[in-house]
């Protein structure tokens, strides 16, 4: 259970991108075969790659894969040099927070207003939930960055 809750963005990510390839892909064929496509694809698609790059981004922030320049740092004293990363996760975690926040928010305007998708006719809210699902997974993220980086 613990190895699953450490890699679950992982697991996430690959679901997502699993499910958004073969429903992309049996579209194409639809498309191709039976000259129709199937417009609910067309919705989910896009949800999906927003799910993706937000929980994407506390992968690559676990593994420590975010694109980075150490000109400065590198040349810096060790003590200033764990401040500067110490920095960058606080700015990551203020990041998660301002996605949560503005997140919920967002998802609560679609659901007080009833606003639905045009295709499926779904209530947006369904998936505007999945963007401070995804700022909360940064803040916990880069908290655990945050904490094992002072630790150190």
């Amino acid at each position: 259970m613990k190895k699953f809750l450490e890699d679950i963005e992982d697991n996430i990510c690959a679901l997502i991108l699993l499910g958004m390839t073969l429903l992309t892909c049996i579209n194409v064929f639809a498309r191709y075969v039976f000259l129709s496509s199937m417009p609910f694809v067309e919705e989910l698609t896009p949800m999906g790659l927003v799910i993706l790059s937000l929980v994407g981004a506390t992968v690559a922030a676990k593994r420590g894969a975010h694109l980075g320049l150490t000109v400065l740092t590198d040349i810096m004293p060790k003590k200033y040099q764990k401040a500067c990363i110490l920095f960058g996760h606080a700015l990551g975690v203020i990041f998660g927070l301002i996605v949560f926040i503005f997140g919920i928010d967002t998802a609560k305007v679609e659901y007080v207003l009833g606003f639905l998708t045009s295709g499926m006719q779904w209530p947006e809210w369904l998936f505007g939930v999945t963007i401070p699902v995804g700022g909360f997974f940064l803040i916990v993220r880069y908290a655990q960055l945050f904490v094992r980086e002072l630790k150190k």
